[in-house]
């Protein structure tokens, strides 16, 4: 199987539960999962701003942790100069310098209004949700996605999860992968 690489956008790492899926399939070489410090940046001060209640340095050790976990996946920031000529939005040219640096296919994000295709066509690079990029993987390795669900579930110590439960934590974020798993034969 082919292991593309992929770019990370900072809303898609700044849920637990969406970090864990998009880290355990690349753990499992569905693709190669990529971020800069910049990118990790942006998602710990998201994380700070919208939940105050949380500890600055329990976030920091959360993201911390995934660069621990995946060191390939850090990536020096992109040449200013290839910042300077990217023609989407300017709060995101940084992400896709970034792409085009790397000659990444994907850039997984919320916010593909940033990333317009007049903008990103031209480099071979398209924008995908995170429901749509892991209903994505589905159908490279249903069993893989499958499999880093499971993983996930059995992470859980405090509190702990069963299968199920993860599943339907997930639903809320991935809702056509997870009925793309279902209609592939797997159920809980």
């Amino acid at each position: 199987m082919a292991v593309f690489p992929v770019v990370l956008d900072a809303n898609v790492l700044y849920g637990v539960l969406t970090t864990d899926i998009l880290v355990t399939t690349a753990g499992r070489r569905l693709y190669r999962a990529h971020w800069t410090g910049t990118i990790i940046d942006e998602a710990k001060r998201n994380v700070l701003r919208k939940r105050p209640d949380l500890n600055r340095d329990a976030v920091t050790r959360r993201f911390d942790a995934m660069n621990s976990a995946m060191p390939e996946a850090m990536l020096e920031p992109p040449p200013e100069g290839l910042v300077g000529i990217m023609t989407n939005d300017p709060s995101d040219r940084h992400v896709l310098a970034t792409a085009v640096a790397i000659k990444a296919e994907v850039i997984v994000t919320e916010n593909t209004k940033h990333f317009p295709l007049s903008s990103c066509e031209p480099y071979g690079i398209e924008t995908r949700t995170l429901d749509e990029f892991v209903t994505d993987l589905v159908s490279l390795s249903a069993i893989d996605v499958w499999a880093s669900i499971g993983e996930m579930a059995l992470r859980r110590k405090n509190p702990p999860l069963t299968m199920g439960a993860m599943i339907e934590a997930l639903d809320s974020y991935i809702p056509d992968t997870i009925s793309a798993l279902r209609a592939s034969g797997f159920e809980v």
